[in-house]
């Protein structure tokens, strides 16, 4: 996960220089990996909150950095850093609460559960979509989506819960209904949110992952959104604040 996450940031920060900002590259990666462990040792219970204290430094140098840069857009530079750590880092740190999510106990299959139910949609939607699609989705952003695709997402998604809450049952079944409801819903929006920065950036691809397919974070897009609204889900409603 830690290697999905330097991955991801490193061809974020290439990516935004398409738009003549220089993003503090090393801060950021440094910044995303340490709240990643941060979050992976506080999820077990080994730390306290107080270790994210440690950002406050990183924070402040970030700002101070700008102070020696050359870059004639270093407010815009701070803000690219900044938004890559909140984007990408943040919902991968996340996915920690997902495997530890019961007094601290390692506990794979909600995260498991998560990314059959991820990849179920994204497959069913792109089926759905290519076989039926009429009426577009989102055509201002992305132009091939459609509302057909959406729905058969949706359904095969939710139909295969019920298979998955057999295999992970670690949840009850409307719990896993509900939370392949969120996947679908805010797994369509962070791609839209991922189309909507290279459209902005004039670019087709995040990189060169899968000859294709695009980088490492067009195959991450859904993840983005939907792990952090999963996290919620749990935290208010199935473990409770």
């Amino acid at each position: 996960m830690i290697a999905v996450v330097v991955w991801a940031m490193l061809e974020y920060y290439d990516i935004v220089i398409k738009d003549r900002v220089y993003a503090g590259k090393t801060i950021g990666v440094l910044s995303g990996v340490t709240l990643f462990v941060a979050c992976f040792f506080y999820a077990q219970g080994l730390v306290s909150g107080s270790v994210f204290l440690f950002f406050i430094p990183l924070l402040v140098f970030l700002f101070i950095s700008q102070l020696y840069s050359k870059n004639q857009y270093s407010f815009r530079a701070i803000a690219y850093t900044l938004t890559g750590v909140v984007y990408i880092a943040l919902p991968f740190s996340l996915c920690n609460g997902l495997v530890f999510p019961f007094n601290n106990e390692y506990t794979p299959d909600i995260l498991l559960g998560f990314f059959i139910l991820l990849w179920t949609n994204d497959t069913f939607a792109y089926l759905t979509g290519i076989a039926f699609g009429r009426h577009r989705l989102f055509e201002r952003i992305s132009p091939l989506k459609s509302w057909e695709g959406f729905w058969g997402g949706l359904i095969c998604t939710v139909a295969l819960s019920f298979l998955v809450a057999k295999l992970f049952p670690v949840l009850h079944f409307y719990h896993w209904m509900a939370i392949a409801v969120i996947i679908v819903v805010f797994g369509v929006y962070g791609d839209l949110i991922e189309s909507l920065l290279k459209r902005n950036l004039k670019i087709k691809d995040s990189g060169r992952f899968l000859p294709g397919h695009g980088g490492i974070l067009d195959r991450f897009d859904a993840v983005l959104l939907a792990a952090p609204m999963v996290y919620f889900y749990l935290k208010v409603f199935v473990v409770g604040l």
